[in-house]
């Protein structure tokens, strides 16, 4: 049956039933912006604090990881930025970052900056440091994740570990994406820890393989200095004093 062919008593209620469905959504819109208006806003991530961990968001990520990924490291970012620029509070953030990299482990620079983030904005050492560590274990073959590793133990708050700084920088330089720096990174801090061998041989290796002729002759140097230290059992000739956390330039 054709509309032309609709009785009027039927026209009449479709037009009414319109009608209603129209006012009504009218009236549901505007609910929804006076609530927008009145109510508190959600903190961002504040959804996802409600889950204990990453994996129980999996189900609801409908196959579509990298999707919630990217919303959730938006989230995140947002996060870190409203609390940093109000009332430095961070408590939520491990969380935030724990689920963010659990939905996807190969995202290297959310590793990076929350590790970071945590130990320095968040006061948190030990989470920072256990992000980073949980991201090298996702990233095994990553040199660029290694090194920030590196560099975190090198300017960890509290106190350096330069002997840990030395291993990941060695490791970043032994990978394929590792920033050209690694080499003379690793030998410097394993030279400033005390572990000369280990020193001379990447300060060879920077000195064979740099194509920057400065850099060669900064290795030339600390080649001769560990020597000396060697042949005169005085490992202090050729430890380098450190000053303040992030001295070395990356």
């Amino acid at each position: 049956m054709t509309p032309l062919a609709w009785s009027a008593p039927r026209r009449a209620r479709f037009f009414t039933a319109w009608a209603l469905a129209l006012l009504l959504g009218a009236a549901a819109f505007q609910l929804a912006e006076l609530s927008y208006r009145v109510l508190p806003h959600p903190q961002p991530l504040e959804e996802l604090s409600y889950y204990p961990s990453g994996r129980h968001l999996r189900p609801a990520m409908l196959g579509h990881p990298e999707t919630a990924a990217d919303l959730a490291w938006l989230r995140a970012v947002q996060y870190y930025g409203e609390h940093r620029t109000t009332d430095m509070r961070f408590t939520r953030m491990r969380q935030v970052f724990e689920i963010l990299t659990t939905m996807a482990p190969d995202f290297i620079p959310a590793y990076v900056f929350g590790g970071f983030a945590l130990a320095q904005e968040g006061r948190d050492v030990e989470g920072g440091e256990r992000l980073m560590l949980e991201g090298m274990a996702a990233n095994p073959s990553s040199g660029a994740l290694a090194f920030e590793l590196g560099f975190f133990y090198f300017v960890r708050p509290g106190g350096r570990d330069l002997a840990r700084a030395g291993e990941f920088f060695e490791l970043a330089a032994r990978l394929p994406d590792g920033p050209p720096q690694a080499a003379r990174f690793a030998a410097f801090a394993h030279q400033s820890a005390g572990n000369l061998g280990v020193a001379y041989e990447l300060w060879q290796e920077v000195y064979e393989h740099s194509p920057n002729r400065f850099m060669r002759e900064i290795a030339e140097k600390q080649m001769t200095l560990i020597r000396l230290a060697i042949e005169k059992g005085r490992k202090d000739l050729a430890i380098k004093r450190m000053g303040v956390p992030g001295v070395l330039i990356k």
